[in-house]
């Protein structure tokens, strides 16, 4: 399938899990993983208008975002941020989407500031640990409720929402009660803190997965395979 039809297929697999969607969201905002894929596939993609990139590995993001300049892209960093990675990044990311620390969180308030040319906002989102899953980062659930007012605190980052990748499964069905409960989640956040007035992202769902987390709520995918197709095998 060429680049073009994936876009497309995407575009009406996406409409048709807005119409089942029960909570009413408007539109659905599409990140594409371009993680192994070349810096000629994001090019091609923003000139079809595709402007949303999510990178997990800071060298491979601050390998490919120059050769984007001038194109419009927002990145997105998704992976596990190492602390000594973040003055390099935060020229370059619209958005840190893996805060999974409050430690992390003060970290990039603080390289920001010391940076040159300071971002008078950092967006970040916060990786909900939904499964408690020991090898995967983010924080529980309930520790999020108890940070939040924490996060907010910082007043140079704009907490802009929650994103989660939930236990692996073969059937997307199976994942249903994990993001009904980043859903529960995201509204109880929403409700009790209405001074977080950037926190509107709910972002969970990946290729094999986003038609259910869409119907659950998310406002936010972040679509690998589904755009680029198959990863280049490593030789």
């Amino acid at each position: 399938m060429e680049m073009y039809e994936r876009l497309q297929n995407v575009k009406n697999r996406l409409e048709a899990a807005l119409k089942r969607s029960r909570h009413g969201q408007k539109s659905i905002q599409v990140i594409g993983v371009s993680k192994a894929h070349s810096v000629n596939l994001i090019r091609q993609l923003a000139q079809m208008g595709f402007l949303s990139f999510g990178e997990n590995y800071a060298q491979e993001l601050l390998a490919k975002a120059p050769l984007c300049a001038g194109l419009g892209i927002r990145w997105h960093f998704i992976g596990k941020l190492q602390s000594n990675k973040i003055k390099f990044l935060l020229p370059f990311v619209n958005s840190i989407d893996s805060v999974d620390s409050l430690e992390l969180a003060k970290k990039i308030e603080r390289m920001n500031e010391q940076s040159d040319v300071p971002k008078e906002k950092v967006s970040i989102m916060l990786q909900v640990n939904v499964g408690h899953e020991r090898q995967k980062s983010g924080l529980p659930p309930n520790v999020i409720e108890d940070l939040f007012p924490e996060f907010l605190a910082i007043k140079s980052l704009s907490l802009d929402g929650l994103m989660c990748i939930p236990p692996y499964h073969q059937e997307a069905e199976k994942l249903r009660p994990y993001f009904q409960e980043m859903k529960e989640l995201f509204d109880r956040l929403q409700k009790r803190f209405p001074e977080a007035t950037s926190f509107k992202h709910l972002s969970m769902g990946m290729s094999q997965d986003f038609e259910v987390a869409i119907e659950e709520g998310a406002t936010m995918v972040r679509l690998g395979e589904a755009i680029f197709g198959p990863r280049p095998v490593k030789e």
